[in-house]
């Protein structure tokens, strides 16, 4: 007969109670990662933040440094603008010396004009340019017309003559030339509207 045998219990030992004790501290230890992954996650939004922060400081004080430099150019060229302005008058005083030392020996104004011409020659290599007036067109930006004439023949608007020279500083009108400018007479400006009308 065969018995069966019963199978003996084993009594429990360390290696049996592992998985059992294991699954408790790999909970502990899952929601502990996921706390750290949590706390990364905020930190790295944190970092985040500060960064976009830098690059917001850093393009703010690029701007300023941009505004700044502008800034002083501005000022650099008002203060530029300013000495010239006020050497116009001395320069019209030279012209008008000139004009009368023509009447002079060469050599007797010879110094004024190198002076005039040294004085003249730097004004130029700062930018300085004198406006072109007699024969062109009459411009409101770079001339002030002083006076009219009426004439028969030629351009209506043209500039006949030229009182005071005007200059420009770097391309800005810093003093228009005042002129004189020519004025059809009404003969011929009626004349040009009847051929217009045909």
């Amino acid at each position: 007969m065969g018995t069966k045998r019963k199978k003996q219990e084993k009594p429990e030992t360390e290696a049996d109670r592992a998985p059992l004790e294991a699954q408790p501290e790999t909970e502990s230890l899952q929601k502990e990662l996921e706390e750290t992954k949590r706390k990364l996650a905020e930190q790295t939004d944190l970092a985040q933040g500060y960064f976009a922060q830098l690059q917001r400081v850093q393009a703010d004080f690029e701007n300023q440094q941009k505004r700044i430099e502008a800034e002083k150019a501005r000022i650099a060229d008002s203060a530029c603008e300013a000495i010239v302005s006020g050497l116009l008058d001395t320069l019209d005083n030279f012209e008008r010396a000139i004009a009368s030392l023509e009447k002079l020996p060469p050599e007797e104004s010879k110094g004024v004009l190198i002076v005039y011409q040294s004085m003249l020659a730097y004004l130029r290599e700062n930018g300085l340019e004198r406006i072109a007036a007699t024969g062109c067109r009459f411009d409101p930006h770079k001339h002030d017309a002083i006076m009219q004439a009426e004439v028969d023949s030629g351009e209506d608007g043209a500039v006949l003559e030229e009182f005071q020279a005007g200059y420009a500083l770097r391309g800005k009108v810093i003093r228009p030339a005042k002129v004189k400018v020519a004025r059809l007479t009404e003969k011929k400006n009626q004349d040009k509207d009847i051929l217009k009308e045909e």
